[in-house]
C-alpha cells in the first residue's frame, strides 16, 4: 500500500519550491532583523566597528565608482545611488534599519513597474489636442511652453538647461533621500505615509496613462501642432555627454512617452511637501521642498515635457492621493511620530 505522508512529504518540495520561498521571505521579521543587527553592531568591539566602518566605505566607494563608469558611457540610473544610501546607512550602524524600510518598498517599486509595463499594452488612442486647447485658455497668448523657449532658449546647453536637467531628475531622488532621511531617524509613521502615497498617486497616474493617454508638448510639436518648441531636455543630454539617455529620452519603444496628465514630475515632490508639513519636519525642510518643486514645474514646462496644465493635474492627483492614504492608514497613521 502506498504510504499517503510519503507521497505529501516528496511531492510538496518539488511542487512548490517557490511557493515556499516566497512564504519563508513573507514570513521573514523585518523589524527583528533590524534590531538584532543594529544592536549588536552597537554593543560590537572596536574592531568590529572599524571592519563594518571599513565595509561600508569599500561600498560606498564602488557606487562612486560604478556612477562614474554609467556616466562616461553616457547612461544613469538608480543602482549606484541604492548602494551608496546602504553604505551610508552601514557606515552610521543602521544597516539594518535600511534593510527593514527599504527592501519592501523596493518589492512594491518592483511590482508596480512590472504592473506599468504590462498596462501599457491596453492603452487606448491618445490625446493631443484637449490639454493642448485647455493651456491656451489658460494662458492668452504663446503657451507657457513656447514663450519660455521663445525667451530663454539659445539652440545650446547653458546654465539654465543645466538646472532644468537636475531638476527634471531630482522627482526620483529628493524622494528617496527624504525617505532615507525618515528612515535613519526612525520616523516610521511619517516614512511609510510618504512610501504609500508616492505609490497612490503612481496607481492612479498609471490608470489615467492607461485610459487617456496625452502627448507632452515636444511629442505634439513633432506631429506640427505646436510650432517652435524644441525638444531641450534631449538636447541637454546629448551635450552633457549622456547619450544613452538622451536615445532614451522620448523613445516610444523604451517607455510611455504618452504619460503626461498627470505630470508624477510634479505629483512626487508635492507628496514629499505634505509630509513635511504635516508630520512638523524642520522649517528648512519643507521650504527646500517648495523650491526643488517650483524648479521641477519650471524645468518640465521650459523643456517641453509637460505643459502647466499637466502640473496642475499632477498636484492634484498628490492631494487626492495623500488624501486616501490618511484615510485609508487611519489616525494610528497620520499621527506624528
Amino acid at each position: 500500500m502506498t504510504d499517503l505522508a510519503s507521497v505529501d512529504s516528496y511531492s510538496a518540495p518539488a511542487r512548490s519550491r517557490p511557493a515556499r520561498l516566497r512564504a519563508a521571505f513573507a514570513r521573514l521579521d523585518w523589524k527583528r532583523v533590524e534590531q538584532r543587527y543594529d544592536a549588536r553592531a552597537e554593543n560590537a568591539t572596536i574592531g568590529s566597528v572599524r571592519l563594518r566602518k571599513g565595509i561600508a566605505a569599500l561600498f560606498f566607494a564602488f557606487a562612486l565608482l560604478v556612477l562614474y563608469t554609467e556616466v562616461g558611457k553616457g547612461s544613469l540610473n538608480s543602482g549606484p545611488f541604492v548602494l551608496a544610501l546602504g553604505a551610508v546607512a552601514l557606515f552610521v550602524g543602521r544597516g539594518g534599519r535600511f534593510v527593514y524600510y527599504f527592501v519592501p518598498v523596493f518589492l512594491g517599486l518592483a511590482s508596480y513597474s512590472l504592473a506599468g509595463s504590462v498596462a501599457s499594452s491596453l492603452k487606448l488612442g491618445v490625446h493631443y489636442e484637449p490639454q493642448l486647447r485647455l493651456e491656451e485658455w489658460l494662458s492668452p497668448g504663446a503657451i507657457p511652453t513656447v514663450w519660455l523657449q521663445q525667451h530663454l532658449y539659445h539652440g545650446h546647453t547653458g546654465v539654465l538647461e543645466g538646472f532644468s536637467l537636475a531638476m527634471y531628475l531630482s522627482h526620483f531622488w529628493i524622494p528617496l533621500a527624504l525617505g532615507f532621511a525618515l528612515a535613519m531617524t526612525h520616523r516610521g509613521r511619517a516614512f511609510a505615509t510618504l512610501m504609500f502615497g508616492l505609490l497612490a498617486v503612481s496607481i492612479l497616474g498609471e490608470m489615467t496613462f492607461v485610459l487617456a493617454p496625452t502627448a507632452p508638448p515636444w511629442l505634439a510639436a513633432e506631429h506640427g501642432l505646436i510650432p517652435g518648441v524644441n525638444h531641450v531636455l534631449k538636447t541637454s543630454l546629448y551635450d552633457v555627454h549622456l547619450g544613452a539617455l538622451a536615445q532614451f529620452n522620448g523613445d516610444p519603444k523604451k517607455y510611455d512617452v504618452t504619460a503626461a496628465v498627470p505630470s508624477l514630475h510634479v505629483a512626487f515632490p508635492v507628496i514629499c511637501i505634505l509630509t513635511a508639513l504635516r508630520f512638523k519636519l524642520p522649517r528648512w525642510v519643507a521650504v527646500a521642498l517648495v523650491l526643488n518643486t517650483l524648479g521641477v514645474v519650471f524645468a518640465i514646462v521650459y523643456t517641453g515635457e509637460h505643459y502647466m496644465v499637466d502640473a496642475i493635474a499632477g498636484a492634484l492627483y498628490a492631494a487626492v492621493a495623500w488624501w486616501l492614504v490618511r484615510r485609508l492608514l487611519g489616525r494610528e497613521a497620520s499621527a506624528a511620530t
